[in-house]
C-alpha cells in the first residue's frame, strides 16, 4: 500500500536540501543520467526524481513525492534488512522488481549510495530497466538448452576439438559408439588415441588441413577400432566453429554409424516389396498424394474402379476422374488434413463415374509425413459400400412403408417391452384415449385398466399355441372414462420361451355395442 506523508516533513526535507537540490550542475547530472534517478531520506522518503522516473514507473511529479523507496520495490526485497546493508557498505547493488504505477513489476537493477547532504544521510537511488536484458538472457538459456540437447541427443557421436586436436567436449552417443564414458575421452589427443585406424587417420588429418584452407570439407566413409575390437563402419564429417569476427575457435568431428546402413536399405527394399503386394491384393482403394493433391501411388483396385492402370493415374488428380464438384470437395478434405494434421475416418461418399454410374464409398485419410515431421501429402484409403448402402436405403424405405402403415390403420396399436411397459403406439391411441406422450412412454400397460379388465386381457398373454384371441373389456381414458374396446395381443417370445415383447391391438367398440349379437357380436365375452 502507498505511504503517504506528511506535507509539511515533505517540505522540511526538501529545504534542508535546497542549496545543493538547486545548484544548476546538479540538476544537469540528475536530470541527464539514463535512469530513473531519486534522491530519498534514509528511511527511503523521496524527495527528488528525475524524468526518467516519471516515464518508467508512470508517477508525476506529485505522486512520487508522496512515496517511499519502500513503495517502489518488489515485496521480495527485506526493507530491513535493505538499509542495514545500505548503512553497513555505504550503497548497494541489486537486481529485483519495480512496482509501476498501473500495478505492472518491472525487472530492474538499483544501485545505492549513502551520503551525507547538509548533516542529513540521504540515499541516491538509480533504477534501470533491465527487462530487455532479461529477455535476452532468457532466449539465451533456452537457446544453449536447445543446443545442448541437441548436442546430447543426437544420433551422431560429436567431437569438439582444439587447434592441437585435444578433446573438448563429447556427446553422449559417442561415448556409446566407442563404449567409453567422457573422462576416458576429454583432454585426450583424438590424433593419438587407438580408435582411429591407419585408415581412418589420414581421413582425420586431412579434413582438419582442409578446414583450415578452404573452411569447407568433404565428407568420407571410413572405419574405426572399437575397445572390443570389433570394426565399425562410419561416415565422418567436419566443420570448424567460428567467432564473431571469423576467427577460427573450435574442430568439430561427427562420425556416424553407417554398419547397419546396407541391412536397413535391403529391409526397405523388403518392406516396400511387401507394401506393394499388401496394396495390390487388398480390395480396398489405397493411394499416396503430394502436398498438390497429385497421385504418387495407387493400387491395383484404386485403378480398377476408374478402368484405368495404376501407373496411369500418377501425377493426376481427382479432377481427371470426377466431376468437378466431387474433385472440389475431395480436394478441400485432404486440404484440411494436411492444414490441421486431423485424419478423417469413414466418411461416407457418393460417386458418380464418368459413363454416369454411381457408387457409395467409406473414406479414410490421414496426413503424411516426411522423416523430419512435416506434412508432405496425404494417404487415402476408401471402401465400396454400395451395397450396405443400397441395403440401408431400402431398410429405410421399409421403415417408412411400415410406418405409414401403422400410422394410418384404423385401430390403436400399442407396443410394449419385457416388463410390460409401453415403448411405441401409433397416434390412434392417443386419439382414442386423450393422453399425452409423456403419459404413456415407458408406464406399464396395465394402468390402462382396472384390475378386474386387466385379468381378462392377462389371458391372452399366457397363451403359447400361436393363437390370436381378442377380448371384449373396458379400458380407461386420461378423464377416467370407461371405454368399451375389443383388445386382441400378439406376443413375442425368444427361443427359450421368454416373452420379450408384445403388440396389443384396441378397437373402439363403443359405438355398436348395443347392436351385438351372437353372430356380429366381435369378440367374446
Amino acid at each position: 500500500m502507498t505511504t503517504h506523508t506528511n506535507q509539511e516533513e515533505i517540505q522540511q526535507n526538501q529545504q534542508n536540501l535546497e542549496p545543493t537540490i538547486t545548484d544548476g550542475k546538479y540538476k544537469t547530472l540528475f536530470e541527464q543520467v539514463n535512469a530513473a534517478a531519486l534522491l530519498t531520506t534514509y528511511p527511503g522518503q523521496i524527495l527528488e526524481a528525475n524524468n526518467h522516473s516519471y516515464d518508467l514507473l508512470g508517477y508525476n511529479w506529485n505522486e512520487i513525492l508522496r512515496l517511499s523507496l519502500k513503495n517502489l520495490l518488489s515485496r521480495d526485497v527485506d526493507w530491513d534488512q535493505f538499509k542495514d546493508e545500505v548503512a553497513a557498505r555505504g550503497g548497494l547493488n541489486l537486481e529485483t522488481e519495480a512496482v509501476c504505477k498501473n500495478g505492472n513489476h518491472l525487472p530492474v537493477e538499483v544501485s545505492v549510495s549513502l551520503f551525507t547532504m547538509n548533516k542529513n544521510p540521504v540515499m541516491f537511488v538509480l533504477i534501470w530497466d533491465i527487462s530487455q536484458r532479461k529477455e535476452t538472457e532468457k532466449k539465451l538459456r533456452e537457446s544453449e538448452k536447445k543446443y545442448h540437447g541437441l548436442f546430447e541427443f543426437t544420433t551422431d557421436g560429436i567431437f569438439v576439438l582444439d587447434a592441437r586436436g585435444d578433446i573438448l567436449d563429447v556427446n553422449t552417443k559417442m561415448c556409446e559408439m566407442l563404449d567409453m564414458s567422457k573422462n576416458d575421452l576429454n583432454g585426450k589427443n583424438l590424433f593419438g588415441m587407438d580408435f582411429l585406424s591407419q585408415q581412418s587417420l589420414p581421413i582425420v588429418v586431412s579434413q582438419f588441413e582442409q578446414l583450415l584452407h578452404e573452411r569447407t570439407a568433404n565428407n568420407y566413409t571410413t572405419e574405426v577400432q572399437l575397445r572390443n575390437g570389433n570394426v565399425m563402419s562410419v561416415e565422418i564429417s567436419s566443420f570448424f566453429l567460428v567467432k564473431k569476427d571469423n576467427e577460427v575457435d573450435n574442430f568439430v568431428l561427427i562420425i556416424r554409424d553407417i554398419t547397419s546402413r546396407s541391412l536397413i536399405e535391403r529391409r526397405r527394399v523388403r518392406e516396400h516389396e511387401l507394401l506393394m503386394t499388401l496394396m495390390d491384393n487388398i480390395p480396398d482403394s489405397v493411394y499416396f498424394k503430394d502436398e498438390q493433391n497429385r497421385f504418387i501411388l495407387v493400387n491395383k483396385a484404386k485403378a480398377d474402379h476408374w478402368g484405368v492402370a495404376p501407373e496411369d493415374m500418377i501425377g493426376k488428380t481427382d479432377f481427371d476422374f470426377l466431376p468437378k464438384d466431387q474433385a472440389y470437395a475431395a480436394c478441400e478434405d485432404e486440404s484440411q488434413v494436411m492444414n490441421t494434421g486431423q485424419a478423417v475416418v469413414n466418411k461416407v461418399e457418393k460417386l458418380t463415374h464418368v459413363d454416369g454410374c454411381e457408387r457409395w464409398i467409406s473414406v479414410t485419410k490421414i496426413p503424411r509425413y516426411d522423416p523430419d515431421g512435416s506434412i508432405i501429402g496425404t494417404i487415402g484409403i476408401s471402401r465400396d459400400i454400395t451395397p450396405l448402402e443400397v441395403a440401408k436405403e431400402e431398410l429405410e424405405k421399409s421403415e417408412q412403408r411400415y410406418r405409414s402403415i401403422f400410422e394410418n390403420v384404423s385401430f390403436a396399436i400399442v407396443l410394449t417391452d419385457e416388463l410390460g411397459r409401453i415403448i411405441s403406439w401409433n397416434k390412434l391411441v392417443e386419439d382414442l384415449l386423450g393422453f399425452s406422450h409423456d403419459d404413456l412412454f415407458m408406464k406399464r400397460i396395465d394402468r390402462l385398466y382396472s384390475a378386474e379388465e386387466w385379468s381378462r386381457v392377462q389371458v391372452l398373454y399366457d397363451k403359447n399355441d400361436g393363437s390370436q384371441e381378442c377380448v371384449q373389456t373396458k379400458i380407461l381414458t386420461k378423464d377416467k372414462q370407461m371405454l368399451d374396446v375389443d383388445v386382441s395381443v400378439n406376443v413375442v417370445r425368444n427361443q427359450n420361451n421368454e416373452i420379450i415383447g408384445a403388440t396389443q391391438i384396441i378397437g373402439d367398440v363403443s359405438e355398436w355395442k348395443q347392436l351385438k349379437s351372437m353372430g356380429s357380436g366381435g369378440c367374446k365375452q
